[in-house]
C-alpha cells in the first residue's frame, strides 16, 4: 500500500499535466513536422481517351467478381499490347482490379490496382498470354453498384 500512493500521485500529476496541455519538465519538446498540403489527384475524364471498348455494367458490393472487363477470358495473339483502362465508379467507392495473367512460357503474374475513386491504369499481359480480370467494389452490403469500364489497346 505504501508504494501505491506515490505511484498514484505521479500518475495523477502526469494526467493533470496532459489535461491542462502542459508537459512534465523532463519531457522533450516534440519535433514539429512541416505542413504539407495533401496531393490532389487530377480529375479523370474517361470520355477524352478515345477508348475502343466501353462497358457499363454493375457488380454486387464487397464480393470479388470475374469478367468485370466484359470478357470471361482474354487471349492475346502474337503481338504484345498494353491495355489502358479508364474506370468510372461512384466517388465514395473503391474498385480493386486484379488481372491474373498466364504467359506462354508458363509464368504467372498478377496486376492489382486498389486506388479509390475513378482511375486510369495500364497492364501488359504480353504476347501469347491468357488472362482474366477480377474486381471487388466496396460499398454498402447487399447492393449493386454501376461502373463504366473504358479500354483501349496500345501496341507495346
Amino acid at each position: 500500500m505504501k508504494r501505491t500512493i506515490p505511484v498514484l500521485a505521479v500518475a495523477t500529476g502526469v494526467l493533470g499535466a496532459m489535461l491542462t496541455g502542459t508537459s512534465p519538465a523532463s519531457a522533450a519538446a516534440p519535433a514539429v513536422a512541416p505542413a504539407v498540403a495533401p496531393a490532389v489527384a487530377p480529375a479523370v475524364d474517361c470520355s477524352a481517351g478515345a477508348y475502343t471498348q466501353v462497358l457499363t455494367s454493375y457488380v454486387p458490393t464487397n464480393v470479388q467478381r470475374p469478367a468485370v472487363d466484359g470478357r470471361a477470358y482474354n487471349i492475346s495473339g502474337p503481338s504484345a499490347y498494353t491495355h489502358e483502362v479508364c474506370l468510372d465508379i461512384p466517388d465514395t467507392s473503391t474498385f480493386t482490379i486484379e488481372a491474373r495473367i498466364r504467359s506462354a512460357d508458363g509464368s504467372t503474374s498478377v496486376f492489382v490496382d486498389d486506388r479509390p475513386g475513378d482511375k486510369v491504369f495500364h497492364y501488359s499481359p504480353g504476347a501469347h498470354s491468357f488472362w482474366q480480370v477480377y474486381g471487388t467494389m466496396t460499398g454498402p452490403d447487399s447492393t449493386f453498384i454501376y461502373y463504366t469500364w473504358s479500354e483501349k489497346k496500345i501496341p507495346a
